[in-house]
C-alpha cells in the first residue's frame, strides 16, 4: 500500500469517527437504575428530584437510538393520607410532540407509546394533571416516583400483568382476547415471578374466575419451597389478595394452585380450571 493511499484511508477513518461523535449526544437511551442514573448532568433534569420523585411538570434529555420503536415509563404513585381513590392523568411528549397519556392511580404503573423512527437527542416532557404533597415534613408536590424511563425496541405493557415488577413464569396457557377482555387459562401451578419493590408486606392482587365445571374454588398461593402463602375463596369472578413474604430487591417465585378441578371441556382438549384477567402489586 502506498503512503498516499494509507494517509487517505486514515483521514477517511478519522472523518467517519468525527461524524459519528457529532451525531451522538453522549446521552443514555434509558434511565433504568434509579436514583444512580439521575446523577448524569447531561440529562438536563428539570422537575425530577435526585431520589426519583417527579414534580407536576418535569423534563429530561435522552438519546433516541435507531432501533427504538416505543417510549416507556414506569413508576409508582404514592398513597398519601389513605387516599386510595386518587387519580391523575400522565402525559408524555417528545420534542414538543404529544406521545400519549394515561390515567394512573396509587400503585405501580407502566406506560408505553409508539414513536416515530429517528435518532438523536430528544427532550422528554412529563406532566401530571393532579399531584400530591409528600407527607412527614417532606412537602414536595409530586406526581409519581420514577422507576424507568427510556427508548425501547418492544413494549412490555399489556398481557394480564399490570405491574412492571411482575412477570409470568411456567404453566400459563396462551393469551386470549374475547370481546375486548384479555385473560390466560390455567390448569394448575402457574408461576408468578415478583421482583419485590419494597420491604414486606407486598400484596399481590389477581382478578380470577373459576373454569369448567366449577362456580367456586379455593385458590392457593405457594412459594418456591412449597410453603403455603395463603388461600383465597373464588366465588365467580372476583379480586383476590395475597400478602407476599417477599424480600426487597430479590426475585420471588410463586405458584397458583388448586386441589380441585381437572374436568375437561366438551369443546376444548385443555384442562381449564380457572382463568386470570389481571395481576398487579399493591
Amino acid at each position: 500500500m502506498s503512503e498516499k493511499c494509507f494517509q487517505f484511508r486514515a483521514i477517511a477513518a478519522l472523518l467517519a469517527t468525527l461524524c459519528a461523535c457529532a451525531r451522538s449526544s453522549g446521552l443514555p437511551t434509558e434511565l433504568a437504575r434509579i436514583p444512580q442514573d439521575l446523577e448524569n448532568r447531561k440529562l438536563e433534569l428539570d422537575g425530577i428530584y435526585e431520589d426519583g420523585w417527579i414534580a407536576e411538570n418535569a423534563a429530561c434529555s435522552l438519546e433516541q437510538p435507531d432501533k427504538a420503536r416505543f417510549f416507556t415509563m414506569r413508576g409508582m404513585v404514592p398513597t398519601v393520607e389513605g387516599n386510595s381513590g386518587f387519580r391523575t392523568d400522565l402525559a408524555l411528549s417528545i420534542d414538543g410532540q404529544n406521545t400519549g397519556h394515561q390515567q394512573i392511580g396509587p400503585g405501580e404503573f407502566e406506560f408505553s407509546a409508539p414513536i416515530a423512527r429517528g435518532t438523536g437527542k430528544r427532550r422528554v416532557a412529563i406532566t401530571f394533571r393532579e399531584a400530591q404533597r409528600l407527607p412527614a415534613g417532606d412537602g414536595r408536590l409530586v406526581g409519581a416516583r420514577l422507576e424507568f424511563i427510556g427508548f425501547v425496541e418492544t413494549a412490555t405493557a399489556g398481557d394480564i400483568v399490570y405491574s412492571p415488577k411482575v412477570r409470568l413464569g411456567n404453566a400459563w396457557e396462551v393469551l386470549e382476547d374475547f370481546r375486548g377482555e384479555k385473560f390466560r387459562w390455567v390448569e394448575n401451578d402457574a408461576e408468578v415471578l415478583v421482583d419485590a419493590p419494597h420491604p414486606p408486606p407486598v400484596v399481590l392482587s389477581l382478578l380470577v374466575e373459576p373454569g369448567v365445571g366449577s362456580r367456586s374454588f379455593d385458590l392457593k398461593l405457594v412459594d418456591a419451597a412449597g410453603n403455603l402463602v395463603g388461600t383465597q375463596r373464588v366465588d365467580g369472578r372476583r379480586m383476590v389478595y395475597f400478602t407476599l413474604p417477599a424480600v426487597s430487591g430479590t426475585q420471588n417465585r410463586f405458584r397458583l394452585h388448586t386441589d380441585v378441578g381437572g374436568k375437561p371441556s366438551a369443546t376444548d382438549p385443555r384442562i381449564l380450571n380457572f382463568r386470570v384477567f389481571k395481576i398487579e402489586l399493591r
